[in-house]
């Protein structure tokens, strides 16, 4: 009998060890999954079911949808690259699958890029759709995702600008429409920063993540109220009026060094007249698994970190050239 009680004994404390372990794992999951969304704003499970869920529509569908649903009044604006520009049909079904879908998305696509010295070939897939116009015309480098649909729009319509390479939040528009209303003069990012005192622009580490350090990113899901920027960043989406803008000096590219054309996010930020602010936001835009190893090697950040000194980032350059732009950071913290 003793020795049944000892085997029992041992057994029940094979299973708490185990029930332990496996509370200590869920414990730990939980974890990386908090400070992942802290850190980046992403939402890990509900962001590839988006994904997945995304994957099984059709740009076409979701065409018939869009035409028989209400718009939003808000224009989508972004524009692509030769290499990628196979790979936007999930980047536009994120973006027109929308609680608030736009009025339109602007597709601006140049005759040819500069950046790639080749020619755009359209897809198939992405012609005759009602939503979308593709605008062809100069390449004005990155900032060809903002200027076109700038100066082809009335002056208090709001178009919300984006990158080519992310799969935004269903919420994603009407976050922007209800905060526009909210703050019609302010040009609003889910994420932005704020100019260093130094004019350096420097890799974001653990550290200045979680103290919102100058020039780490603000992420909109970290905030409550909205949070005053120097740049507005369209990885993450900002919206923005052509009434903010002197759009003779915004398409002035004569004094431009060529680290501000391609640093296009802090080039067209000091250029608005508009105070930018981070608009608070439940969870922030994601790189397209499917996608990624591709989105990575052609991004934008490949030529702009330069050859890894601080001073030589096209941020650096470009905050340098706008000195005297800035209104929250730079000069304005001396």
């Amino acid at each position: 009998m003793t020795r049944f009680h000892s085997g029992s004994e041992q057994a029940g404390a094979t299973r708490g060890k185990v029930l332990i372990f496996i509370a200590a794992i869920v414990v730990a999951l939980g974890l990386a999954y908090w400070l992942h969304h802290l850190f980046e704003g992403e939402r890990l499970l509900p962001d590839l079911l988006r994904e997945r869920r995304l994957s099984r529509l059709s740009l076409q569908e979701l065409d018939l949808r869009w035409q028989a649903n209400e718009t939003s009044d808000l224009i989508v604006s972004l524009t692509t690259i030769p290499s990628r520009i196979s790979r936007l049909e999930t980047v536009l079904k994120g973006l027109i699958d929308q609680s608030r879908p736009p009025k339109k998305i602007v597709l601006n696509v140049p005759d040819e890029s500069l950046r790639e010295d080749e020619p755009y070939v359209i897809p198939e897939a992405l012609s005759g759709l009602a939503f979308l116009e593709i605008r062809r015309g100069r390449d004005w480098g990155p900032a060809t995702k903002l200027i076109p649909t700038l100066l082809d729009a009335a002056p208090d319509q709001v178009i919300v600008v984006v990158d080519d390479d992310r799969i935004y939040p269903r919420d994603f528009l009407e976050t922007f429409e209800k905060g526009m209303a909210d703050h019609p003069n302010t040009a609003l990012t889910m994420a932005g920063w704020v100019v260093p005192e130094d004019y350096l622009d420097r890799p974001t580490t653990i550290l200045s993540n979680i103290l919102q350090k100058p020039s780490a990113p603000v992420r909109g899901h970290r905030q409550r109220r909205l949070f005053p920027v120097d740049v507005f960043m369209g990885v993450f989406g900002y919206a923005v009026q052509p009434r903010f803008f002197d759009l003779e000096e915004l398409t002035d590219f004569s004094d431009t060094p060529r680290a501000a054309f391609l640093a296009d996010d802090v080039r067209s930020s000091a250029l608005c007249h508009a105070p930018r602010r981070v608009l608070p936001c439940k969870g922030l835009s994601f790189l397209p698994k499917a996608d990624a190893v591709h989105y990575k090697a052609t991004a934008l950040g490949n030529l702009n970190r330069g050859n890894g000194a601080l001073e030589d980032r096209n941020n650096s350059k470009a905050i340098r050239h706008y000195a005297d732009r800035w209104q929250v950071g730079g000069p304005a913290k001396r």
